[in-house]
Order: structure tokens, then sequence, then C-alpha cells
């Protein structure tokens, strides 16, 4: 049996209604919050509402900073902390998808720490305790309720580039895990963020950093989203397939927090901040290509993933393996509405080989892949991802 560490200070409250206690655990943090939410879906959807009636039920002061957008930038953070601090919040509540928890997170290290926040970019450089977090997911995504990762476009740099901020410190206190908040989620939504899950339970599975504990959460995601994503697509309103979703996002985040992700994540920085593509979208068409590369010469997990995903493997070669696990991998993409690739020249060579050049400097996920890789290898993955097959 390997040796291991495991942390995870989250207190998790799961379960349709859960999000009614998020008055009563504020107010055992602190008497005042800031709620960090994002454009408008919040307050459409009448959470916002039912958010405010409970915090002032168990008498915390709230000040709303709503209009986050995809990917906030430091500008929106830095927004966030001085109205944070103009206030006298004591919490801070990341009410939303990845985004606004996220965006949440770097509130919270700046109320406490002094500027500019690109100073803890990295791994555990965050000096003075942040602000206390409670997490509200509205999405079955990111897992950032239970993770200590901020996703945050660098605007500092020309062109602007997604970071990430790491620090065990910004793991939320609570996390309230409402899968009846998933419920307004239209498909595209829904798909977008269900397969940026699914990447993490497969980046986690298959990184260099897996651990017995995060192993165990991780397949269980891939199973779990497997079988219930696409029931979710078919039926939008499906509440127990939302619920499972909602739990594999959940233990996905949990998983990537220990094991971190790998080139997958990696990869899709660039896509995202060049090219416009939802995190979603940019995982999706990754996925098929990294995970054929990561497993073509074989895998220790490879037998155990393919039963993960439900594909037998009696009598089979290993080739013959890696193909069902790569054929099933595109299927559920096929399924969520979502593209396997770009089959587009529009992105040229030159950029394709500027993204690889960063990826080949991100030694962290280089490190935790499972196979080794060569600026010519990032670079094909890049070109099969955005041409396609020649």
């Amino acid at each position: 049996m390997r040796e291991f560490e495991f942390y995870l200070p989250t207190r998790v409250l799961f379960g349709r209604g859960a999000v009614e206690n998020i008055g009563k655990e504020t107010a055992k943090l602190g008497k005042s919050a800031l709620i960090a939410t994002g454009q408008a879906s919040a307050r459409k959807t009448g959470l916002l509402k039912r958010v405010g009636d409970s915090l002032k039920k168990s008498r915390v002061k709230t000040t709303l900073f709503e209009g986050i957008e995809a990917n906030p930038s430091l500008e929106t953070i830095k927004k966030g902390t001085e109205l944070a601090k103009e206030k006298e919040c004591e919490v801070i509540i990341g009410l939303g998808g990845g985004s606004p928890m996220d965006a949440a997170k770097g509130i919270a290290v700046l109320s406490t720490n002094s500027v500019p926040l690109t100073n803890y970019f990295g791994r555990n450089k965050v000096k003075e305790a942040p602000l206390p977090i409670i997490a509200v997911p509205t999405t079955a995504g990111t897992g950032s309720e239970a993770n200590p990762y901020a996703a945050l476009t660098n605007t500092d740099k020309v062109p602007p580039r997604k970071e990430i901020l790491m620090d065990l410190s910004i793991f939320p206190k609570v996390a309230l895990v409402d899968p009846e908040l998933t419920l307004s989620l239209p498909a595209s939504v829904t798909a977008d963020t269900g397969i940026d899950a699914f990447s993490h339970a497969l980046e986690s599975y298959l990184s260099n950093r897996s651990r017995p504990l995060s192993e165990a959460l991780a397949s269980e995601a891939i199973r779990l989203l497997v079988c219930y994503l696409p029931k979710v697509m078919r039926n939008l309103k499906d509440i127990n397939a939302r619920s499972y979703t909602l739990y594999a996002s959940l233990l996905a985040g949990m998983a990537i927090a220990q094991s971190g992700t790998i080139l997958v994540h990696g990869m899709s920085y660039r896509l995202t901040t060049d090219l416009g593509l939802s995190h979603g979208k940019a995982c999706a068409i990754l996925l098929p290509v990294v995970s054929e590369f990561n497993l073509s010469q074989g895998h220790p997990k490879l037998i155990s993933l393919s039963r993960c995903l439900g594909e037998s493997t009696e009598d089979l070669t290993t080739k013959e393996i890696v193909k069902k696990v790569i054929t099933r991998i595109e299927n559920l993409i096929r399924e969520l509405g979502l593209p396997q690739n770009l089959k587009t020249r529009k992105v040229g060579k030159e950029l394709i080989a500027e993204f690889a050049q960063e990826l080949m400097q991100n030694k962290p996920k280089l490190a935790n892949n499972p196979r080794s890789v060569t600026l010519k290898d990032v670079i094909e993955m890049y070109e099969k991802a955005l041409w396609g097959e020649e």
C-alpha cells in the first residue's frame, strides 16, 4: 500500500435545499459578507433573493458584487476587493459557476494581503490568511467549491493569460452543494461544465500525483458522469440525474485538489484566451487526443479506466482496449453536443508552435502527465485537436 497525504478542510453540505443554510453558516464566520456572483442568472432565477433573505434572517450584513465575467480578470478581482474592504466584509461568498467562486477566492486573498494578486500565482505563496470563503456552485463542472485553485485571467500580460492561483488557504470553509440550483442551466452550459468535470476526473485518475483516495474519488466521478451526464442532456429537469452529476463534479474537484490536472488543462488555457473557446469546449477537443497519447503505450490503470467507462476488456489487446476507451470518450463528447475538433485551418502553424512552446514551460503540468512529452508531441496534439484528422 502506498503512502499518501490527503487534505480537504472544506465542510460540505450536499442535498436539495442545502443553500437555505447559507445564513447560519455565514453567521458562524462573520457579521458582514460580500456576495460575489455572475452577470445576471442568480438574480433572474430568484436565487440571489433567497440567499439575501437567509443572510438577513441570520443578521448578516450583505454587500453585492455582481457581474463577474467568465475567466475573471485581475481588474475584476481588484474592484471586488475594494468593495469588500470599503464595506468591512468578514466573509466572501462565491455564488455561481466556477468564475464567481474563483473570483471570491481572489478577493478573499487580496482583502488580507498586499497587491498585486500576481505575487501569489503559483503554489502556496499567500502570506496572510484570506477571509473565509463560502462556495455555492450553480453548475456541475469546476469543483471549485472543494479545491484550492482559482483560474484567473492575468490582464497585466499582453495578450492576457489564464493563470492559476493555488494555495491551501483558499479552500472554502463551507460548500453548500444544492442540485436544485442546476435545474435552470441550459443545455449548452450543462454540457460545457459537465465535460470540465469529466476532464478533472480523468486527468486526476491518470495523474502522476494520483493517490489511493484521489483515485477512488476520480474513478467514481468518471463512472457517474458517463452514466448521468447524457441523461441530464436528454431531460434538463431530471433532478435525480442532476444530483448525481453535481455530486460527481464535487468528487472530481476533491480529486484534483490532491492530484492536480495534466496536459488537457495545461493545453486548454491558450485556446480560451486566444481563440475565445469556452473552457469546456477547449477540454472537449483536447480530451481524445491527449488521452490517446497518454494511453497508447499502455498505462497501469488502463483496464480499470475502461471498466469505469463501462467497457469490457476481456480477451482484448492493449491496443484494442485503448481504442475502446478513446471511442467511449468521443461518444460522450458527441452525446453532449460538443465538438471533437475545430476542423479549422484558421489557427496556423506559427500560433500552434507558440501555444506548444509556452506549454513546455509549464513544468508542473509536464511532470504530472503520465507520459513524457516533447515539443513535437504537443504540436501534433494541438494540430489534431484544431485541424482534425488529415
